[in-house]
């Protein structure tokens, strides 16, 4: 397999998308180099580095897998190629750094601006392990921001519902909604959003809540699931009760929408 082939399948690990170790890959090396620049240098040595320095580098075959201003300070800058093996690094190095191309080109404008470095070499595999532990620690995060997000969602559901907000409810509904009722009727997004104008005051509701919420993620679905504690005036006589809804919600661009809510009533 072509070594520029592997090293994507690498950088595609980086990004979340871990792959299974490639037999051709058993040996290969990555190396970070970290440079201190001196003080006022880094966008000047940047531009070299954009301009002079990876183009050389590509001519002569050397993988860049990363480079660009480092977070710690405003002098440090960092460098990550990659090799075949050891002494695949030695040799291009060697030869990189002792041509002409290197010593009357952008040696001496890029050397000017370093006050030392340091190298780290690392076995891909130990790369590949990091970039599961990245992925598991972003899929964390993520499910996390999505789970509250969805619960607040799901109280702007219910507050919209009793304040009969259908300017603030229509942002939350997905165009294809529907609502299934609990006598197994199925309203469309249209006939949902008339009633819900009024449905809070006309069904005689004097107190609406929800407890026991449970919120499940299935990659940009979800299911949120909540009971509602009610009591209401019907006829002259208060009635406590209780119902079970699942709101379905996806995840499009970035943003959960609600696209079928279900309501069940607790007998």
């Amino acid at each position: 397999m072509n070594f520029r082939l592997i090293l994507l399948l690498l950088t595609g690990s980086l990004t979340g998308q871990a792959q299974t170790q490639n037999p051709a890959m058993e040996g290969a090396v990555v190396e970070i180099r970290g440079y201190t620049l001196k003080p006022g240098t880094r966008d000047a040595f940047h531009r070299l580095v954009l301009e002079q320095s990876l183009p050389m580098l590509r001519r002569w075959n050397i993988t860049v897998l990363g480079y660009g201003p480092s977070l710690q300070g405003d002098s440090s800058y960092y460098l990550i190629r990659a090799y075949p093996d050891l002494e695949a690094r030695q040799k291009a190095e060697d030869a990189f750094y002792g041509s002409e191309e290197w010593r009357k080109g952008p040696r001496e404008a890029i050397i000017s601006k370093i006050v030392n470095f340091t190298t780290l070499i690392l076995p891909v595999d130990s790369i590949l392990q990091l970039a599961e532990k990245i992925s598991t620690m972003t899929n964390i995060t993520t499910h996390s921001a999505d789970l509250a997000e969805l619960s607040r969602l799901n109280k702007q559901f219910i507050e919209n519902f009793i304040h009969q907000d259908t300017v603030r409810h229509n942002t939350i509904i997905h165009p294809d909604f529907v609502c299934i009722q609990g006598d197994g009727s199925i309203e469309s997004r249209e006939e949902y959003m008339k009633h819900w104008a009024s449905g809070y005051s006309k069904s005689g509701y004097t107190s609406f809540s929800y407890t026991d919420e449970l919120i499940r993620i299935f990659g940009n679905a979800a299911l949120v699931r909540s009971k509602t504690v009610y009591t209401k005036m019907v006829d002259g006589k208060t009635i406590q009760g209780n119902s079970i809804y699942t709101d379905t919600y996806v995840k499009e661009g970035g943003v959960w929408k609600c696209v079928q809510a279900q309501i069940t009533p607790v007998k």
